[in-house]
């Protein structure tokens, strides 16, 4: 029962990932600018909620996880892999932003790298390719576990 709730949490988490990209890369810069500018509303933040709620469901999936008797190897190699992956997709921005695509001062870090990454979404092209080719691998794994192929 717990391995099945697992399974059920990381495929939707994962299915919710995938769609997120792909609405993220097609939508114009202008609608993604427009949002970025409207949820930010002069705050340092904009995420605090969602972070919390995300921070939660990690909890979750990691504690159902470890309920299942989970293979340490597998799990140090998908948190360093998957930290590793956050962090050289961080450093892919590291031009500075032109004035038009910067946000009005005052600005927290955190801002500045969302406005980075709005302003040039491709740029962790490699990263992003990676992270989605392992979790359509993850995706396939589910469903050829679930269907015994």
């Amino acid at each position: 029962m717990v391995s099945q709730a697992l399974i059920v949490l990381l495929v939707l988490f994962s299915l919710h990932t995938l769609l997120k990209f792909t609405v993220f890369f097609l939508l114009p810069y202008r609608t993604r600018r427009g949002a970025l500018d409207r949820a930010y509303g002069g705050r340092a933040s904009a995420t605090k909620i969602s972070d919390n709620v995300l921070l939660g469901l990690c909890l979750l999936l990691v504690g159902l996880l470890f309920a299942t008797g989970a293979d340490h190897v597998s799990f140090v190699t998908g948190l360093l892999v998957g930290a590793t992956l956050i962090q050289v997709y961080f450093h892919r921005f590291s031009a500075p932003l032109t004035d038009d695509q910067s946000p009005a001062p005052p600005l927290s870090p955190i801002q500045n790298m969302s406005y980075a990454i709005q302003a040039r979404p491709a740029l962790p092209w490699r990263e992003l390719l990676l992270f989605a080719a392992l979790v359509l691998w993850g995706l396939y794994q589910f469903y050829t576990h679930m269907h015994g192929a």
